[in-house]
């Protein structure tokens, strides 16, 4: 059985130096990707695979543009996996699952520092540090979540409003199924008013009209209009954005509230589900919404 968890990490600076290069080489990669693909296109060739891609980059981009040499100085698995997340990205379009794949921005929409196992001692664990490819052992924030019997089979570390972040991925041994013999079952309402309500009378209250979520939005739009500020300012006196010396510290501290209201909701979330599912009901019953949809509508969408 396979499982998913994420963990924080404490980098070093050499450390975030190169988990930083990892994300721009892999940035890149995926843009170009992209780029080839659509001038293959309009010269009527057929779709380029990840597989043909990868050879065109080791054997023809590559010795062709000899100030590109920086690529080779990453993982070659984190490339090829930046590569495959475009062609799945495509292989969706084609499906009509979602749209033309779009070009990565620094800072927006970022890919993860792919890590993959290459040998036994690969992503070994202790009790407050593991063994990460290329990396080498680094600090971990909290210890003990992951199962000591767990094979880890891949990691990926990405980055949210300054902090470090692993997601890994595991083969853990298959749990023992219980057999739920509770012949009962629950109905949930998702409103607006109220985020859910049960047919046993529960009621879950909106988070988005608590005091604290209240007061993080207001402190969230000063510190936004402080950054459009800078913005005009930039504009007006013909000057980029990065030559401000504020800037950047006015954006991290509007990421950090972006980051501080999500997870106070996915907590909330989350408790929500555990105490719904703690009863060990046959079947749970929920109506079929498409969240997406309500989310488009300004009316809606800051009740949601």
């Amino acid at each position: 059985m396979y499982k998913a968890l994420k963990i924080e990490l404490k980098l070093t600076n050499e450390q975030k130096i190169q988990v930083n290069k990892t994300i721009g080489v892999e940035r890149f990669i995926y843009n170009e990707y992209i780029k080839y693909n659509q001038e293959q296109y309009k010269l009527g060739n057929k779709f380029i695979s990840a597989n043909d891609f990868s050879k065109y980059i080791n054997n023809i981009y590559l010795p062709n543009n000899l100030d590109k040499k920086w690529i080779k100085e990453v993982s070659s698995k984190s490339v090829k996996q930046a590569i495959i997340y475009g062609e799945q990205a495509f292989k969706r379009f084609f499906k009509g699952l979602s749209s033309f794949p779009v070009f990565k921005k620094k800072g927006k929409n970022e890919l993860g520092a792919y890590f993959v196992k290459n040998n036994k001692k690969d992503f070994e664990f202790y009790r407050h540090k593991i063994k990460i490819p290329t990396l080498k052992f680094v600090r971990v924030k909290e210890y003990g979540y992951i199962p000591k019997n767990a094979n880890i089979k891949s990691g990926t570390i990405t980055k949210i409003a300054d902090r470090y972040f692993l997601s890994l991925i595991m083969e853990v041994e298959d749990t023992i199924k219980v057999i739920n013999t509770s012949s009962k079952g629950l109905g949930v309402d998702l409103g607006i008013k109220d985020t859910a309500i049960c047919s046993d009378g529960r009621v879950f209250k909106n988070i988005n009209k608590t005091i604290k979520i209240k007061k993080l939005k207001k402190k969230l739009k000063r510190e936004q209009r402080k950054m459009s500020r800078s913005i005009e300012y930039s504009k007006s006196k013909k000057i980029k954005l990065r030559e401000l010396k504020n800037f950047n510290k006015k954006k991290l501290k509007v990421q950090r509230i972006f980051y501080r209201l999500n997870c106070i909701r996915d907590d909330y979330n989350n408790k929500i589900v555990d105490e719904i599912t703690r009863a060990k009901l046959k079947y749970i019953t929920i109506e079929d919404l498409k969240v997406s949809n309500m989310i488009k509508n300004k009316h809606l969408s800051k009740a949601i």
